[in-house]
């Protein structure tokens, strides 16, 4: 069993290798570039910008001031660069960053210790600049005194060095076999913000927040998280294997790293991931992910996930997630989330979700969410949802399109198109659809019904009734609703019982003062003076005529169909016949309702509304 596992990793690994060996810049790929009179270094950049590669050059060796205009399309990249420069460049490619030389500078291999003294224009030594040998991925902070030193094993390559706020140079490392003084020049002479470093702010903020994670704090040198951020380069390796981010002789340039297969013993960081990383404790990325992550305890991504990130506790992404993110605790994903999230106690995201956002517990949004949101106890949605919001306590959202359904409580802070519906309070502003709860409130219903034991619409239909009929001494409605569909609370009073009902009436508008209604109710009635409280089942529908005399009072009268099912009928009586009435005789239904007989009446009623 051993010997396959060995196997089936050894496959994998080489198919990582296969794919990840040869990729680097193409000098021959075709690009499109559209600049007029713009500088060099700004040109560079352009093209950086537009193709997610970058380059590598000694800034003295290129006149900052010189200006070129070039509006090409599907032109290999080294021919537009020999328009750019003018020919006087020659170009090596190492990963995904573009070596640019002067021609005809002499870099004879010779392995070397390299020397030097990095300094300012003023003169004034550089402690923490970084000193970067793209070929052999090697690099080395200056110390306080501005000196470095870094031991190579070929002098042709070329070292990048950089420190913040101030410009990036290129040198041959065979110039550096003494000890070199070497002057950085100030990146910024003004105050004014340019576009691209707004841009640099931004990942700044984002990476800042990033090396702030106690995790990461705490596992990571602060040397390498100093230096990925210095350094814009990324460095593909097929194959890597690390116990901690803290450990070996690679620590600082760790966070160069793109790995394509990555295990890490206990916890692991890199720049990215193109393929697959698993770790027993942590994965800290400092930039994409593109494949599967898997993590005994946590993953901490800076970038991008696209893929399967999956955690035994949490999931902490600062950018886009495409694809699973699955955790035994929590995921918390700062930006949007197209897939699937789902964890054992909350998820946590700052953007928009695409997809279904599960928990067993708690779901928290901040942007729209079009899918599914299902959490155990309750999902808190700031924007709107289109879709089905579930929560098995409380949920909020601010508009719904589609259905929310809780336990407890749906609430709605402005619209629902759609149903809403919990068991006991059902709240929006505005309802186009259905709400059904024991309590329903609405500022205003548009199209929709609301069914429930107390429907509240502030803006809507609301009517105290007071009627006489030939079954009720005094029969009283309290009716709410839309301004056409209603809910009715029912109570009435004879001699020796009582009714109480629920129903549903519809009113419309004929003429001026002139309205006609139908109601529904449906209700039991009950016992005064027996021990037997529950006499039976009374059903009642109305045809009403309104005619308003004042803003607040309504008079209104008209016929009624009625049906009265007893709780148990009278054995004595023979069959359970019915009562028919051509006329409606108080004194008859009265020995019906004593006798436990169906019966079945036409009736009456007249009364006034507030």
């Amino acid at each position: 069993m051993n010997n396959k596992i060995r196997c089936i990793l050894l496959i994998l690994m080489l198919i990582f290798v296969i794919q990840h060996l040869s990729a680097q810049v193409d000098l021959h790929r075709k690009i499109s570039i559209n600049v007029q009179n713009l500088f060099i270094p700004q040109t560079l950049h352009v093209i950086e910008q537009d193709y997610n590669f970058f380059f590598a050059y000694n800034a003295k060796q290129i006149p900052a001031d010189e200006r070129v205009s070039i509006n090409k399309r599907n032109i290999a990249l080294k021919r537009a660069l020999d328009e750019i420069l003018s020919n006087r460049f020659a170009y090596t490619t190492i990963g995904n960053h573009v070596i640019l030389r002067l021609k005809g500078i002499n870099t004879e291999p010779e392995d070397f210790i390299i020397l030097g003294v990095v300094r300012s224009a003023d003169g004034f030594p550089l402690d923490s600049a970084v000193v970067y040998a793209v070929k052999e991925n090697k690099a080395v902070i200056t110390n306080n005194e501005g000196t470095f030193r870094l031991r190579l094993k070929e002098p042709s390559q070329y070292i990048h060095i950089s420190c913040p706020n101030y410009k990036d140079t290129l040198l041959v490392a065979g110039t550096l076999n003494g000890e070199k003084i070497i002057g950085l020049y100030r990146k910024y002479t003004n105050t004014i913000v340019s576009p691209l470093e707004t841009g640099d702010l931004g990942v700044l903020s984002s990476q800042t927040r990033f090396e702030k994670l106690p995790l990461v704090r705490n596992l990571v040198p602060q040397s390498a998280l100093y230096l990925n951020r210095q350094v814009k380069t990324r460095h593909l390796i097929p194959i890597q294997v690390s116990f901690l981010p803290g450990m070996g002789s690679q620590q600082l340039t760790k966070g160069l790293n793109v790995n394509s297969f990555s295990l890490n013993v206990l916890a692991g960081y890199s720049k990215g991931v193109s393929g697959f990383e698993i770790g027993s404790l942590a994965n800290i990325t400092g930039g994409n992910v593109e494949g599967a992550q898997v993590a005994g305890v946590a993953n901490i991504v800076n970038g991008q996930i696209n893929g399967l990130q999956l955690a035994g506790v949490f999931n902490y992404t600062f950018n886009q997630v495409r694809g699973l993110q699955i955790s035994g605790v929590g995921n918390i994903s700062n930006n949007n989330v197209e897939g699937l999230q789902l964890a054992g106690v909350s998820n946590n995201n700052k953007g928009t979700v695409n997809g279904a956002q599960v928990s067993g517990v708690l779901n928290t949004n901040l942007r729209k969410v079009t899918g599914l949101q299902l959490a155990g106890v309750a999902n808190i949605q700031a924007d709107k949802i289109s879709g089905c919001q579930l929560s098995g306590v409380y949920g909020i959202a601010s508009d719904v399109k589609g259905v929310q359904l809780s336990g407890i409580m749906s609430h709605t802070t402005h619209d629902v198109s759609g149903v809403q519906i919990s068991s006991i309070l059902n709240k929006a502003r505005k309802l186009n659809g259905l709400q059904i709860g024991i309590v329903n409130i609405a500022d205003s219903i548009e199209n929709g019904v609301q069914i429930g034991l107390f429907n509240i619409v502030k803006n809507g239909y609301h009517a105290f009734e007071f009627t006489k009929d030939e079954t009720y001494y005094c029969n009283f409605m309290y009716k709410t609703g839309g301004k056409r569909f209603y809910s009715i609370l029912d109570a009435g009073i004879r001699k020796d019982e009582v009714g109480v009902g629920y129903g549903f009436g519809y009113i419309q508008p004929i003429y001026k003062r002139l309205s006609v209604n139908m109601d529904a109710i449906y209700g039991v009635l009950l016992a005064t003076n027996s021990s037997e409280t529950y006499c039976g089942k009374i059903m009642n529908f109305r045809l009403g005529i309104n005619y308003r005399i004042l803003k607040h009072l309504t008079l209104t009268n008209g016929l009624s169909f009625n049906l009265y099912d007893p709780d148990k009928e009278n054995e004595r009586s023979g069959s359970a016949g019915k009562i028919s009435f051509t006329g409606n005789s108080s004194n008859t239904i009265s020995q019906a309702f004593k006798n436990n007989r169906k019966a079945i009446w036409p009736g009456w009623f007249f009364g006034v509304r507030f």
